[in-house]
């Protein structure tokens, strides 16, 4: 039974990768953005999702 537990708890309960980089992004994008916005700037969450790509290229 322990195997089993412990077999269970390195997987992604089903969630593929690329379901899981999609999250990464968005996470990042809107944490990013939460926080420049707290901070005093006015961008929207798709405007730093522009910045990230860009920096990605």
């Amino acid at each position: 039974m322990k195997q089993k537990i412990a077999k269970n708890k390195s997987t992604n309960n089903g969630l593929t990768p690329a379901y899981l980089e999609m999250l990464r992004k968005k996470v990042l994008i809107e944490s990013t953005g939460a926080s420049l916005r707290l901070s005093g700037r006015n961008i929207t969450n798709e405007q730093v999702e522009e910045i990230l790509k860009k920096m990605e290229e």
